[in-house]
């Protein structure tokens, strides 16, 4: 897989990347799997890896600590902060190995776990705190630096007032993070984050179904030199599931939005036929080469789903004219 600039910074990127999300957790396999999982994905290519200290609690970063100790050179390592976990995920992350098969004899569901078991995420973008979670990260990852950290999903405001600029300086200044940037769940967001000289790169949602963070933001961020993460390319997987058992009513809010989605799925459909390929190798090309898209987030939790990403990363580039198609979905 070809390498590709990350904005202005040092660093060399897969045009893939493996979102971390779904490494761990006491609904998901052994640890084994997931190390396994994450050696083969660098031996295919892919070298940038994209965590955070909330996922699993924590054991996403430990996977990755666990995968890479010995081959740190070969692999970006970013990561997120901001978020707090309720004393519920806290106490539960301490006795995951009991949990685990205790979920599997009862056939537990994330869904199905009632509010209160799952408690209520707060956030924390204090200088202090961003302190503590960076110290965190790096001995979870075992490593002395992360090649990237990133603010976890900050309203606007926390963005634009700036006052965790200072702090990630000073760990950029100690060698604790070597680059630092901002995950933005919105366009507003990201526009605030462009505006700090600092910043490296932002973060935000690109899909065939939503770009339009991605048509806002895009400009401003290549003027200034500021590397692009796609996330949720496959629209949360809704790109990839079997029409016949897809449930809208589940991603969508209304039943207009639904509709929408619909007739946007249909198209998307078409337009993979009439293209000879799949929905999900035309919304990966479509992410990954936008003008700026340094490196684009897909997150798989099976060596099935890895190889398949694989395989889709290593095909022929599609028409631009397809291209354009799917972004007018």
């Amino acid at each position: 897989m070809k390498l590709r600039p990350f904005g202005r910074t040092d660093l060399r990127v897969s045009a893939i990347g493996v979102g971390c999300a779904r490494l761990g957790g006491i609904f998901k396999p052994e640890s084994g799997s997931f190390v396994e999982l994450l050696a083969a994905a660098l031996d295919g290519g892919i070298n940038f890896f994209d965590t955070s200290d909330m996922y699993s609690q924590g054991e996403s970063e430990a996977l990755l600590g666990r995968a890479f100790c010995r081959r740190r050179s070969e692999v970006i390592i970013a990561s997120k902060a901001g978020f707090k976990l309720p004393a519920q995920r806290r106490a539960i992350a301490r006795i995951k190995p009991l949990v685990r098969p205790l979920i599997r004899m009862l056939g537990l569901k994330r869904e199905n776990l009632p509010a209160a078991v799952r408690g209520e995420l707060s956030q924390d973008f204090s200088p202090d705190y961003l302190r503590r979670c960076v110290e965190g990260s790096l001995s979870r990852l075992r490593t002395d630096r992360l090649d990237l950290f990133q603010l976890h999903s900050p309203p606007a405001e926390v963005v634009e007032r700036g006052d965790w600029v200072e702090v990630l300086d000073t760990l950029r200044a100690e060698g604790k993070i070597r680059w630092y940037g901002v995950s933005c769940d919105d366009a507003r967001a990201a526009r605030a984050a462009l505006q700090h000289p600092g910043v490296a790169c932002v973060q935000i949602p690109v899909s065939m179904l939503e770009h339009a963070v991605a048509d806002a933001v895009l400009p401003a961020a290549a003027e200034r030199g500021v590397a692009l993460i796609a996330r949720e390319v496959l629209a949360n997987g809704l790109l990839v599931k079997d029409p016949a058992g897809l449930d809208l009513a589940r991603y969508c809010s209304s039943e207009a939005e639904q509709q929408r989605r619909a007739r946007q799925l249909e198209l998307a459909r078409q337009l993979a036929a009439q293209q000879g390929t799949t929905v999900a190798q035309l919304a990966l090309q479509f992410a990954s080469r936008l003008p700026g898209v340094s490196v684009s987030l897909v997150g798989v939790r099976t060596r099935g789903q890895l190889d398949d990403l694989l395989r889709i990363a290593g095909a022929a580039p599609l028409a631009e004219a397809a291209l354009r198609s799917a972004g007018g979905l």
